[in-house]
């Protein structure tokens, strides 16, 4: 069906918009090698290596100054726990090449509740990190622009649109576009890192703080406080490692070969995380800074190191737009989580679907529509949002851990011994963490994702529940087929010999799967007319062996037309088809008949994603053809629906049910 009219003009605006639409075949050209790997995966956890050092110091900087003696020794604690999920990881995108998240690791390994509890975890993780990131930059920005101090929650929005945008256009529209900062972040760091202790080595460091003059407090000792002051220390600088999740989980959007390439992209972040939060907490003890509003230890490096030059500017204007492009990281995680978690019936089925760009945009809107509220609620202020920071990562992290420890444990291949101490090591290193989060940040907000996460699991498995009984409510039995055999038989006798190009009538039934909805649609459409014909919109190359395999081992002798769908256009596509039909004046009437399964409840409604209605819609602008549809309600009985209108020998006239 050739577009008309404001149908061609929306096309135009379409694809000006997010680009021309890509076939299903081009999925390999738009995945991304490790060059694009590291600035859409990688962003956020390389963002955070400028704030971590004053999350650490806040807390260790309550003892005095014996804290600063302590950075160094924080930080190392973190890189440890860094590498051991690294070795976790790396394992399990080898082991899980669909995706190697948390999600399918506790799937797998520790079983369904574990598993929504890690996806519940992350889906509030990576929400966060979008409305933290995008807050933080604009909160950075309102130095340069002053304006935005009164308009916060505004820029915020406008930013999150801008990355959806930009992410619906595909993945590597975004990889080029934040290329070039992300890599010069990462050298401005590398600079700062190796000049200044090249010049602590040489000239040595006149910490900006006297030791002497900073107000010490009784926590300074060892021991008692000192050692909670450590853990919570640990705890806040952890957020370092927030981001690191996505490269595991996203594995399917590399280049083939698709594991290699996310393991080298998991390696390069390891080694610049790890050395970058090294370098920064050595320099930030020596110089004894301490983090400040408006003040971070970033700043202050780069003040020491570089002066007011260049070098400075353009590290400290990559810092401050790193912070929003750390919020595009979900936009490649979050719906590819949702993907997987849709496959197995803990998500609604639309987020299975691909866009015209191959990105699953409903993902990226509802993220999109999810931070937004979240931004205007806490009214754009970053320090109401971060105590629910990095909460749901650790509890991942740990999750992933387990998980893989439990997998070596029971595969038992040569050397699992000390993968089995390393992988128990992270999980329970991130669980003790998770646990020091919780009871710090208890009052301050983190009670809040103790709720938010039974909440979701229950959803998940509503979901889940909702859609297992209405596969098992729509399942094609023995006894269903049988009897719409009978049925059919029984009207072609009555219709005798009848030529079938004598009935002018034709009737079209969309068809996704063989089920007893589409089971009752035919028993209907074939009652009318036998010029029945079903469609199936061929858009899942799996879905439609399936469909070929069921429609051939069911026996039925209904035509099933398959209509290629290059570009996942399911209803525009299935309209086309109908166009076709009618531009070949061979039938006096044409009737589309539209299966609509109706859920036990109304509110499980959403859980379709409503194509037979729109395609009602868009066909009511064809005087020419007729629109029926055939409602099967949770529960029903397709053996009890059995319409025997007697048609006629030459034309079986239309049911004045049916409406336009």
């Amino acid at each position: 069906m050739a577009p008309r009219g404001q149908g061609l003009l929306w096309l135009k605006m379409r694809t000006a918009l997010f680009g021309s639409p890509l076939t299903t075949e081009k999925v390999e050209h738009t995945r991304v090698g490790l060059f694009g790997g590291i600035p859409i995966f990688g962003a956020d956890i390389i963002s955070s290596q400028g704030y971590a050092p004053d999350e650490i110091l806040l807390v260790l900087l309550l003892a005095g100054a014996v804290g600063y003696s302590y950075l160094m020794k924080v930080s190392l604690v973190i890189i440890i726990l860094l590498a051991s999920i690294f070795m976790v990881y790396r394992k399990a995108i080898s082991k899980y090449p669909q995706g190697a998240g948390s999600y399918v690791i506790a799937k797998n390994n520790l079983g369904e509740t574990f598993a929504l509890v890690a996806g519940a975890s992350m889906t509030i993780d990576y929400v966060l990190t979008v409305a933290v990131s995008v807050s933080s930059s604009v909160e950075n920005l309102t130095g340069i622009f002053p304006i935005l101090a009164t308009h916060k929650i505004l820029a915020s929005c406008l930013i999150i649109f801008f990355l959806t945008w930009l992410n619906l256009r595909g993945l590597k529209e975004s990889a080029r576009l934040f290329a070039l900062p992300v890599y010069l972040y990462m050298a401005s760091l590398a600079l700062l890192v190796i000049v200044g202790i090249a010049e602590v080595l040489m000239y040595g460091a006149d910490p900006v703080i006297v030791a002497q003059n900073m107000q010490k407090t009784s926590e300074s000792s060892i021991g008692g406080m000192t050692l909670f002051l450590f853990a919570r220390a640990f705890a806040g600088g952890t957020t370092a490692l927030t981001g690191f999740e996505a490269v595991a989980s996203g594995v399917s959007a590399f280049k083939a070969p698709s594991q290699k390439r996310a393991i080298n992209t998991l390696l390069t972040l390891a080694i610049i995380v790890g050395t970058a939060l090294a370098g920064i907490s050595y320099l930030a003890s020596v110089y004894h800074v301490m983090p400040a509003t408006g003040n971070t230890v970033l700043n202050q490096l780069g003040l020491l190191v570089f002066g007011k030059t260049i070098f400075y500017y353009v590290l400290m204007g990559c810092a401050a737009s790193i912070l929003i492009i750390a919020a595009n990281t979900p936009f490649a995680g979050f719906p590819i989580l949702l993907n997987l978690m849709a496959r197995d019936t803990y998500a609604p089925r639309y987020f299975k679907n691909l866009g015209d760009r191959l990105v699953f945009n409903t993902g990226i809107w509802t993220l999109s529509l999810i931070s937004i509220p979240l931004i205007i609620f806490f009214k754009g202020n970053t320090h109401s949002m971060l105590p629910l920071y990095a909460i749901g990562v650790l509890l991942s992290f740990s999750f992933t851990g387990f998980g893989m420890a439990k997998f070596v444990l029971k595969d038992k291949r040569k050397g699992w011994q000390s993968d089995f101490s390393i992988f128990l090591f992270g999980g329970v290193l991130s669980f003790i963490v998770f646990l020091v989060f919780i009871v710090t940040k208890f009052t301050h907000g983190a009670w809040l994702v103790l709720i938010i996460i039974p909440f979701l699991v229950t959803v998940f498995y509503t979901i889940s529940r909702v859609y297992k009984n209405e596969i098992k409510d729509l399942s094609v039995t023995e006894e269903a087929l049988e009897d719409f055999h009978r049925h059919v038989k029984r009207l072609r006798k009555r219709r005798g010999n009848t030529p079938l190009s004598e009935y002018r009538n034709k009737i079209i039934i969309p068809v996704y799967d063989l089920n007893l909805i589409v089971l009752k649609a035919m028993r209907y459409a074939y009652a009318l007319t036998p010029q029945v014909c079903a469609v199936h919109i061929a858009s899942d190359p799996d879905r439609l062996e399936k469909v070929k395999r069921h429609w051939s081992e069911s026996g039925i002798e209904i035509h099933l037309e398959i209509v290629p769908s290059p570009y996942r256009s399911t209803v525009h596509d299935f309209l086309a088809y109908v166009d076709q039909v009618e531009s070949e004046k061979k039938f006096e009437t044409i009737t589309v008949v539209i299966p609509e399964y109706v859920p036990e409840k109304l509110r499980y409604q959403f859980l379709h994603n409503q194509t037979g209605q729109l395609i009602k819609l868009l066909l009511l602008l064809h005087k020419d053809i007729f629109v029926t549809s055939i409602p099967y309600h949770s529960g029903d009985d397709s053996s009890d629906f059995k319409p025997d209108p007697q048609p006629g020998r030459k034309n079986d006239l239309l049911n004045p049910s049916l409406t336009k």
